[in-house]
């Protein structure tokens, strides 16, 4: 049930403004990280190492 707790405490901070704009920058820096890593296969994979 705790993590009940968690789940509405952050939800009820995702409505602030500065909920918002944190949870955009945490999903830009996983999409960068994703693509990153994503490239980083492709190329190990050709043989481009």
């Amino acid at each position: 049930m705790k993590i009940l707790g968690y789940a509405k405490t952050y939800i009820e901070y995702l409505k602030t403004p500065k909920g918002k704009r944190d949870a955009i920058d945490y999903a830009k820096a996983a999409i960068c990280f994703f693509l990153t890593t994503l490239l980083i296969l492709l190329i190990a994979i050709l043989g481009g190492f």
